[in-house]
């Protein structure tokens, strides 16, 4: 069997769909600040909020291709066009920007790779929530990018929640309805005054996390749909309407507002309280929407100290993918004699959970999983005794 050597870029990879912390931030705004056409795609910073890139504003006669999945050409009607987007996903594993308007039912991304501004359309059924203009409970005003790397998008009123994919094939599935957690009490993920509106984010277990237009937030299991409410977020001002989440590259949530010009708010996911504002000199534009690659839980501390570590313990992991729920790890160069060997699904639920003594230099210490755990993916962890973590990466059990 051959041992393989996990390089140093696997390990900064952990509980990512493609990269570790991305400093890209996407902002759906209007033309101008103030403006609510909900027309123009930037890149901004997460450090004061200011535009890096115009990537469309009606204002700079941008020519845009419009194509279907099938590269076909599309004339620009209501659908595709850039215009009235109050929810997009940065997929950093293929640089798109997805978005879908709030009155259509395609799904749109803006693919980033192509020198001149190309957007592709899918109007697969699935993805039609019913008739958007009879209804706003019908608009999708969230979505996000999940650790499993797909995207998800979420109606107004948490009837649908759609997964989609992004590859070759694209997939796109409806997986329902979302169902109130029993501590949510009279306050409902389908409530129009409470929980419609806001934005979509993910963390690195495989959750989903709701921040409404009123600042409530819920967390989202995605296998089961329930919806568990967590708190609403505090110290924000009273004018302001939690429009656009994403997570900048620290794990902070970033929120803006469809009607707040003077900042953005980094916000605490665990305390739920605003940290500090984003904001440039001149302020900021109001967004319908924000989007980024990275996922709470995933911080640049944690990353950073599992490189630095296991480079040093020099830590490996064999097979990967793990074959018959059985798999080693080896640490050449133990800096403690006693180590934890964490499994955890996407949920973040605990599998297995083993402490084993390392006596020699390049000890393996073998790991079997408990019979009945399904393939699929997981995330493995390696502690040693003084609290360390040596190692953070996924693990593929077939």
């Amino acid at each position: 069997m051959k041992k393989v050597i996990l390089p140093i870029a696997a390990i900064a990879a952990f509980m990512a769909t493609a990269s570790a912390q991305s400093s890209r931030l996407f902002a759906i705004t209007g033309d101008t600040k103030g403006n609510v056409n909900w027309n123009a795609v930037r890149e901004i910073t997460s450090l004061d909020g200011s535009v890096k890139t115009n990537i469309y504003s009606p204002s700079e006669n941008k020519a845009v291709r419009y194509q279907s999945l099938a590269n076909k050409s599309i004339t620009p009607s209501a659908e595709p066009a850039i215009s009235a987007i109050a929810a997009t996903g940065y997929d950093a594993k293929t640089n798109r920007l997805y978005f879908t308007n709030m009155r259509g039912n395609s799904l749109n991304y803006i693919d980033l790779n192509e020198k001149n501004l190309t957007v592709i359309s899918n109007d697969a059924p699935a993805f039609n929530t019913g008739d958007k203009f009879k209804s706003e409970a019908n608009i999708i005003t969230r979505m996000t990018f999940g650790a499993d790397g797909a995207g998800y998008a979420l109606t107004n009123d948490g009837e649908h929640l759609v997964k989609f994919t992004t590859g070759n094939n694209p997939t796109i599935a409806d997986l329902g309805r979302l169902t109130d957690g029993s501590k949510n009490g009279n306050v409902s993920v389908h409530n129009q005054c409470t929980s419609w509106g806001g934005d979509l984010v993910a963390d690195a277990f495989g959750n989903l996390y709701l921040i409404t237009m009123h600042a409530s937030v819920y967390k989202i299991n995605t296998k089961t749909l329930v919806a568990d409410l967590i708190g609403s977020i505090k110290g924000l001002p009273a004018n302001f309407t939690a429009n656009g989440a994403a997570v900048n590259e620290d794990g902070d949530l970033i929120i803006s507002s469809a009607v707040y010009t003077e900042s953005y708010f980094k916000v605490g996911i665990a305390s739920l309280e605003v940290i500090a504002p984003v904001k440039a000199e001149a302020g900021v534009y109001n967004a319908s929407d924000l989007a980024s690659a990275n996922l709470l839980y995933q911080s640049k501390a944690t990353v950073k100290n599992a490189e630095v570590v296991a480079a040093q313990e020099k830590v490996s992991v064999y097979p990967n993918p793990a074959v018959g729920k059985q798999f080693k790890v080896q640490i050449a160069n133990p800096s403690a004699d006693k180590y934890t060997i964490q499994v955890t699904d996407l949920r973040g639920k605990t599998i297995s959970q083993n402490t084993a003594s390392v006596a020699v230099e390049g000890q393996s210490l073998k790991v079997n999983l408990p019979i009945g755990t399904p393939s699929g993916l997981y995330f493995l962890k390696v502690v040693n005794n003084t609290n360390q973590t040596v190692l953070n990466q996924k693990l593929i059990v077939k």
